[in-house]
């Protein structure tokens, strides 16, 4: 099973079309999820997700990723040898 997640789907995908539309801006996107202190960071993060990834990125997922410890090993050679930074990596 999941973890239950805060904001839906559909939620987050509207909050980053309104950002990417300039329709809302983050801080009244922030306000009207009624978000915490770290909401700014949170939607960011949704946004940077959303444009590289589109909105299929937010689908529920049945369980946490897990990855093999060749995939790692090979991300954090990769980050070691400047060819991305941690976020590109993921």
């Amino acid at each position: 099973m999941g973890r239950k997640q805060k904001y839906s789907a559909e939620q987050k995908v509207q909050a980053c079309e309104d950002y990417l539309s300039g329709k809302k801006s983050v801080s009244q996107i922030v306000r009207e999820l009624g978000m915490g202190k770290q909401g700014n960071v949170r939607v960011y993060e949704w946004i940077n997700m959303y444009k590289k990834h589109g909105s299929e990125i937010f689908n529920d997922k049945p369980h946490n990723r897990s990855y093999s410890k060749e995939f790692k090993e090979k991300v954090v050679r990769e980050y070691l040898a400047g060819h991305g930074s941690l976020s590109d990596l993921q």
